[in-house]
């Protein structure tokens, strides 16, 4: 199972380039197995912290191109 999220990357309020990140089951599982079995309003915040992580990541390395990136 994966979920995904659009993660648009701003500078100064200008768009610079959007990730769609995709996180794996095994993933938030190994990281946060509580949130597996939680109701949405607990799972979705925790998702997109992971998803959100793996952007900021990508963008400290000077990474601003669009693409797809996987959690």
């Amino acid at each position: 199972m994966l979920w995904g999220f659009q993660v648009k990357v701003f500078r100064d309020d200008e768009l610079v380039c959007i990730k769609t990140c995709f996180v794996g089951r095994v993933t938030l599982q190994a990281r946060h197995p509580e949130a597996l079995d939680a109701p949405g309003e607990i799972l979705i915040p925790v998702l997109h912290d992971v998803a959100c992580e793996k952007v900021a990541a990508a963008v400290a390395d000077g990474n601003l191109e669009d693409e797809i990136v996987f959690s």
